[in-house]
């Protein structure tokens, strides 16, 4: 790289500093037209001392604090400034550079150091089976297989916050003060002290209450929310929330099996696509009324298509796979 001259450095500086007149800009033009190795070099030099800027304000410093502490340096380093030789001036300029540089990567090594202690503060489970969990503050959480659970090692004095995706269910331990929050793809569930099943899947998300009671929100638009009480579930699609109760426990996959008494199909439909984690759906066009049929069955360890097919038989619908979803009609 090439030696910048000294009255070049002068006004690069200030120009970083944004301090500079337009006849100091053109200055600094004039001079890089000269040739395309000084072009590069003020770039890289503006490109290193833009990026340093950027960096930290990505990691959530005060950028403006942190080049107030640099100028503040600088002041420093030049209050003993001799204005009558050149050398002593370039050497302060020189000095200023180094506290400069100097400072920056402190902050640099600060916040790659704080950004990494701060990753290091959350748990992260990913469920290779059916797994129990026990948080530090004694709240229990059953994860369902492929469920991924991220929770902070200590939780904060005014809230105790995971996040969820796949299913699990919870049951919660009561702190009054630090209500339980669960962050999913789409929602927001809070709670003080409750049982419930939430299934955070990719097309929709279903909480489904035990005992005590639950806020279920989206949370990119939180006043779109619904309140759940004990026999009490939602679907949230992302759109909707669809609210409806139930008589049987919520908690089957942990029993390995789905049993059904006078159920209708629209719930065992609904029931079948989330247990599976794939849509399931029933032509009403073609059958008119068919959500309503009763249906009594219990379903062991069969896939998802030798449900569908034993649910036709028991109700003389039939069933086809159109793309990803199977549908009976």
């Amino acid at each position: 790289m090439e030696q910048l001259p000294d009255h070049i450095k002068k006004l690069l500086l200030r120009k970083l500093h944004g301090i500079s007149a337009k006849a100091d800009d053109k200055i600094i033009a004039d001079w890089a037209s000269q040739d395309p190795a000084y072009e590069e070099e003020i770039a890289q030099l503006t490109t290193t001392w833009r990026m340093a800027d950027e960096w930290l304000e990505e990691k959530e410093f005060d950028t403006n604090s942190a080049w107030s502490k640099i100028d503040q340096r600088i002041a420093l380093a030049t209050e003993k400034k001799n204005d009558t030789t050149n050398t002593v001036f370039w050497m302060n300029t020189f000095l200023k550079t180094l506290v400069a540089a100097a400072i920056v990567a402190g902050f640099i090594f600060g916040g790659w150091w704080w950004y990494n202690k701060r990753q290091e503060s959350f748990t992260i489970i990913t469920a290779a089976a059916d797994q129990q969990v026990t948080l530090s503050e004694g709240t229990t959480v059953w994860l369902r297989k492929g469920a991924t659970i991220r929770f902070p090692k200590i939780f904060k004095a005014d809230e105790r916050k995971i996040y969820l995706s796949g299913e699990a269910y919870f049951d919660v331990k009561t702190i009054i003060q630090q209500p339980f929050r669960i962050e999913t793809g789409k929602g927001l569930i809070t709670v003080l002290g409750t049982s419930f099943l939430v299934n955070a899947g990719r097309r929709q998300e279903r909480v489904a209450v035990v005992t005590g009671k639950v806020l279920f929100a989206d949370k990119d638009h939180p006043q779109k929310k619904c309140t759940l009480s004990a026999n009490e579930e939602a679907i949230f699609t992302g759109e909707t929330f669809e609210r409806k109760t139930f008589t049987s426990s919520p908690l089957r996959w942990q029993q390995e099996e789905l049993s059904f008494r006078s159920t209708s199909l629209k719930e065992v439909i609904q029931t079948l696509a989330i247990f599976y984690n794939h849509p399931v759906k029933i032509d009403s066009t073609q059958t008119p009324g068919a959500g309503e049929i009763s249906i009594t069955a219990s379903f062991g360890k069969e896939s998802l298509s030798q449900a569908v097919d034993e649910i036709a038989k028991l109700t003389g619908l039939h069933y086809r796979q159109q793309q990803d979803t199977l549908i009976l009609y």
